[in-house]
């Protein structure tokens, strides 16, 4: 099980590699409406104010929410698996909008940190745990690097009812026996006409895994939402309403006790 879980960590390194220009343009250009219009702000909502906080953004891609929480004056450590965002993050790291806080990038994974114990307040997680196999270790150490009383804030796409090509109109109920399990979704990423040039797995695993394995290692859960379109998105705008067929994103916020 361990060489298994060791290659898929492998594999799934490889494919972000693979894709980390293509997703740099994409976040650069503003296209993907996902986030532009929906998530980031339901991300910031729950974070609420972060100045003077030291904050782990764990799977921080390219930095943009790292540099975001910067600017509003946290002191931000961004870590990722991929080399190619990391290079990516640490050429805007000192740009004009990372003050007044601070901001450093590093390539490590989330299941092994390089961080002191108890050293974080807030530890945010903006769509990775649909890029990890198995959660169950990067969550022991987000209860690790938090302070008693610090914040876990995770985003991620909603395990009841993410099939593959929601993002396209596709709905679908997930079988109990499916549900139940981990299951992956394997796709290529297309975001606003662009095609990812590797696919990638999305792996989704029942509500009470998180919140059996954040119990487990300290949490308490604080909150629970589902961002989703206005009804005058939906209305007024057709991409959401393709693009938008069921719930598609679960947001948590955890506490360290």
């Amino acid at each position: 099980m361990e060489e298994t879980a060791e290659a898929i960590a492998n594999l799934t390194r490889e494919r972000w590699e693979a894709n980390a220009d293509y997703w740099v343009k994409v976040i650069r250009e503003g296209r993907d409406r996902y986030r532009t219009e929906l998530t980031d702000a339901a991300m910031l909502d729950a974070i609420g104010p972060c100045k003077g906080l030291r904050v782990l953004d764990a799977g921080c891609g390219e930095g943009y929410l790292a540099r975001t929480l910067a600017s509003m004056g946290a002191d931000v450590v961004g870590v990722d698996a991929c080399q190619g965002l990391i290079d990516a993050a640490g050429e805007l790291a000192g740009g004009a909008d990372a003050g007044p806080g601070s901001l450093s990038f590093t390539r490590a994974g989330v299941d092994a940190l390089p961080a002191e114990d108890d050293g974080f307040d807030l530890v945010v997680c903006n769509h990775l745990f649909s890029h990890l196999q198995d959660p169950s270790r990067a969550i022991a150490e987000f209860g690790r690097v938090l302070r008693s009383g610090g914040r876990l804030v995770s985003l991620t796409l909603h395990p009841c009812f993410y099939v593959q090509d929601s993002e396209r109109g596709a709905t679908g109920s997930v079988p109990a026996a499916q549900y139940f399990a981990s299951r992956g979704v394997d796709q290529r990423f297309l975001v606003d006409g662009l095609e990812s040039p590797s696919m990638i797995t999305s792996w989704l695993r029942p509500l009470e895994f998180y919140s059996g394995t954040l119990r487990d290692n300290g949490f308490v859960i604080a909150d629970l939402r589902e961002p989703h379109p206005t009804p005058e998105q939906l209305r007024d705008d057709p991409w959401w309403r393709e693009g938008f067929p069921t719930a598609l994103f679960l947001l948590l916020v955890a506490e360290r006790r």
